[in-house]
């Protein structure tokens, strides 16, 4: 029994590989970059911990994810924020999906990506702190635990796409709604179910938690110089 089974558990590991894998046959790898940085962000030396991404991570996600999931996306923030480099080759598939660039499309038909997205955003700033940002946002918004609006009608989506929030019911803005207005209206929704939604000062990136962590995660994203405000 345990011969014939052999055959098929090979064949389904096999299948299932194929199928998890991104085929790059139709992708272009091409960087603007001259040189990258050699060097890695600094962390524990600006008061930057792993502590940190693991109370961000447990604020926004809460039961959204298992502990194992939530172990993952803390394992990968972290060393995005302390190895860009050696996180673009150990998840080079994710790293390369969580860049904007993805959807690009050449004159060729082919997908024109870089080769390494995070170390091009650590390349391209001038400090960390831009930086960490950037990398959080990127993966926040993999796992629908941050999202970007910057008009009404994008707001409304944005709480279809979030996780805590997908699902949910709304009133649609009104013609005198503003990006702003409709997110103060929906907070007195979420409000009722114990959460609220911030957003990053400036910028419209938009994040949910629960009203009592409120401070806590504002308090959190400040230690990044990312600011958080209620609208």
């Amino acid at each position: 029994m345990i011969k014939k089974l052999l055959p098929l558990l090979t064949f389904l590991v096999i299948v299932f590989s194929a199928y998890s894998q991104t085929d790059y046959s139709k992708v272009t790898f091409s960087s603007k970059i001259y040189k990258y940085k050699n060097d890695n962000p600094r962390t524990q030396e600006i008061g930057i911990d792993k502590n940190l991404v693991i109370n961000i991570i447990e604020l926004l996600s809460d039961t959204l994810y298992s502990e194992r999931e939530k172990t993952e996306i803390v394992n990968r923030a972290w060393l995005a924020f302390k190895a860009p480099k050696t996180f673009d080759f150990v998840y080079k598939d994710f790293a390369i999906k969580t860049n904007k660039s993805w959807s690009q499309i050449s004159s060729t038909g082919n997908l024109v990506v870089e080769p390494n997205p995070y170390l091009t955003e650590w390349t391209i700033n001038d400090d960390e702190f831009p930086y960490f940002q950037i990398a959080l946002n990127k993966i926040l918004d993999y796992y629908s635990l941050i999202s970007y609006a910057d008009d009404v009608s994008s707001v409304k989506a944005s709480f279809d796409e979030l996780l805590v929030t997908k699902g949910l019911s709304f009133n649609d803005p009104t013609d005198e709604d503003w990006a702003y207005s409709y997110l103060q209206t929906v907070n007195t929704e979420l409000a009722k179910k114990g959460l609220i939604a911030l957003v990053t000062k400036g910028y419209y990136d938009i994040v949910v938690c629960k009203i009592n962590k409120k401070q806590e995660l504002t308090d959190l994203f400040k230690k990044i110089e990312w600011d958080l405000v209620t609208p």
